[in-house]
């Protein structure tokens, strides 16, 4: 039987697999935050509940949306604004 879906599985997950980002709740939705995926143009996921998706899914879908958003970024890291 799969791992339940939690938040602190998913991330513990990703932190295992060498990534510096947490899943995070929204309303209605869900994103990833943090170092990894702070200068993302897209980092959501929409689902109402944790449990739509399983712990896998919820990786694949990390790392789907840091390719897509490595694409549209062109792979360039993003400039950091000046104060």
């Amino acid at each position: 039987m799969p791992a339940r879906s939690t938040l602190k599985a998913i991330n513990e997950e990703l932190a295992r697999l060498g990534h510096k980002a947490t899943l995070a709740k929204g309303g209605g939705y869900f994103y990833f935050q943090g170092p990894d995926a702070d200068a993302w143009l897209d980092r959501t996921i929409r689902a109402a509940t944790l449990s739509e998706l399983s712990i896998e899914r919820w990786v694949a879908e990390f790392l789907r949306l840091q390719k897509l958003n490595s694409e549209i970024l062109g792979g360039a890291k993003p400039r950091k604004r000046k104060s």
